[in-house]
């Protein structure tokens, strides 16, 4: 009997501790997550491999010969299936694990169990050849070394799947996937170790000391790059084809994704930024970084350039896991810049008069209330100019409504072009147009309602041949001499106007005229 090998126990007992305590950190913090089950499993299970096989070495108390050794294969059996499938899930092939699937990778494992619990009766595991001793591990008949042939294609799968995850990747999840590879590698380095008779310790098994370290590799991917917290959040929301762009950002403000459409929109390039912090990949919006960083949930319209070229809707989710505990954030953008453009059309088209171009009565209320607000504030004057074509009626009685709302429109843009930027031109309703003029009083309102109806008459009009005499007749009110609110000021232009008409038309009236 070989006597007790305290160190190599020692190590393995440690591996297994390790083990167990990284199952545990993913049962407690990540179970939920996808691929935790299926690491948590391989965790277990490397754990059991290594301590039961610590147990062998210390010679500790036993049933029966090689009891410590087949209690091994409980571990050694499910490593493989667990390792295929946590790649299987960390490269995103979820629509392959069925339970039909998982049932079937569950069968071999099971029937290795039991041949080789029931082998004394059918010698199909050991075929004879059973040692004491690690003899057993490194000898055997047809299920044993099928055993081998099936663990090792199983983790050539787990391997070629990362691999492919691998080269797809970009940034952060290359690194993650980096790490995960070399520690699913290093079984296979072992074995051809194993093959070429360079085994350092002769008569030892080093497969459990192979897969402990592919543990700890992943168990540091879980660790340092927070694998399992990242996942969640990551490609499946991401969908290349969506015209609408998406960012992910992890707890730690670190930019783990973003689509084509977000390239296209925002500039970025998808390998320098990937894994950056966002104030860093953002450093030259300042003005974005902001908004990303300052709420987790959140929905304003964002406007893009100096000035503005483009409008983005930009919505910002928090990303929590089972028990509510904030994993990142979600930021989704859509280009409304065609959408508000048509809005704004929307808008100037209800507020203006169809026939001239003219600002509507509806407009009306929305700005005369505002300018008298401003010149108070201002301390300055507003003058208000009602207007009427005389005798419009008799013009569209005798010569048809198209030559009416030809002199309309002639009259409308007769005003814009004599007109200044700030003055706001209405059409009140018919014949009747309103001008407001801010900073004017009433007296040089006067002089340029003057103007309008001296050119207005000389232009003339025609209907085929024939000249049309039109003249004008206006009245002007000064806010706030004529009145102190939009309707006594409206109701003052109104009154002067009346009083023109009554003084024979085609002149012009201020209020202070109408009360002497």
């Amino acid at each position: 009997m070989t006597p007790p090998h305290t160190g190599l126990s020692a190590a393995l007992m440690a591996a297994g501790l390790i083990c167990f305590l990284g199952g545990m950190i993913v049962l407690q913090t990540r179970r939920h997550a996808p691929g935790a089950v299926s690491l948590m499993v391989l965790m277990f299970a490397l754990s059991w491999w290594d301590i039961s096989y610590s147990l062998f070495w210390a010679k500790a108390p036993a049933p029966y010969p090689n009891f410590w050794l087949y209690v091994t294969y409980a571990g050694v059996v499910t490593v493989p299936a667990a390792l295929v499938v946590f790649a299987m899930q960390v490269s995103e092939m979820d629509e392959w694990l069925r339970p039909l699937f998982i049932i079937g990778l569950c069968i071999e494992p099971i029937l290795v169990l039991v041949l080789l619990f029931t082998d004394p009766w059918h010698g199909l595991y050991f075929a004879g050849k059973e040692t004491q001793g690690i003899g057993m591990l490194l000898n055997g008949g047809p299920v044993h070394w099928a055993n081998i042939v099936y663990s090792y294609l199983l983790i050539l799968i787990g391997m070629v799947i990362l691999i492919r995850r691998f080269i797809q990747s970009t940034g952060i999840y290359r690194k993650q996937l980096a790490v995960i590879l070399i520690g699913a590698g290093i079984p296979w380095l072992n074995s051809i170790v194993f093959v070429l008779g360079l085994n350092p310790l002769p008569n030892v098994d080093n497969t459990p000391f192979s897969f402990t370290i592919a543990g700890f590799a992943f168990t540091y991917a879980l660790l340092r790059f927070r694998l399992l917290d990242i996942l969640p959040i990551a490609r499946h929301a991401l969908v290349e084809s969506m015209s609408d762009g998406v960012i992910v950002l992890d707890v730690h403000n670190r930019l783990v994704d973003f689509n084509a459409a977000a390239e296209r929109d925002i500039g970025l390039s998808r390998r320098p930024v990937i894994g950056e912090s966002v104030e860093r990949t953002f450093s030259a919006w300042p003005n974005i970084a902001k908004r990303f960083l300052m709420v987790n949930d959140i929905r304003v319209e964002l406007p893009i350039g100096d000035p503005p070229r483009r409008v983005l809707d930009l919505k910002i989710s928090p990303l929590y896991d089972h028990r509510k505990r904030l994993l990142g954030r979600l930021v989704v953008w859509r280009d409304i810049t065609p959408l508000k453009k048509a809005q704004a059309d929307l808008q100037e088209q209800a507020i203006r008069d169809h026939l001239t171009g003219l600002y509507n009565r509806r407009y009306l209320g929305e700005t005369l209330e505002r300018e008298l607000a401003r010149a108070k504030r201002g301390n300055h004057p507003v003058s208000l100019i009602m207007i009427d074509i005389d005798h419009f009626k008799n013009i569209n009685d005798t010569f048809g409504h198209n030559m009416g709302d030809s002199i309309l429109k002639s009259f409308a843009k007769q005003l814009l072009e004599q007109t200044r930027i700030e003055d706001i031109i209405y059409r009140y309703g018919g014949e009747e147009f309103l001008v407001l003029l801010p900073n004017v009083t009433s007296q040089n309102a006067r002089d340029i309602a003057e103007r309008w109806r001296t050119s207005f008459q000389e232009a003339h009009a025609f209907h085929e041949g024939e000249k049309i005499d039109v003249t004008l007749s206006c009245g002007i009110a000064e806010f706030p001499l004529s009145g102190k609110s939009s309707e006594e000021l409206i109701a003052a232009a109104d009154k002067s106007l009346y009083q023109a008409k009554a003084m024979g038309r085609n002149r012009v009236v201020i209020w202070q005229d109408t009360t002497r």
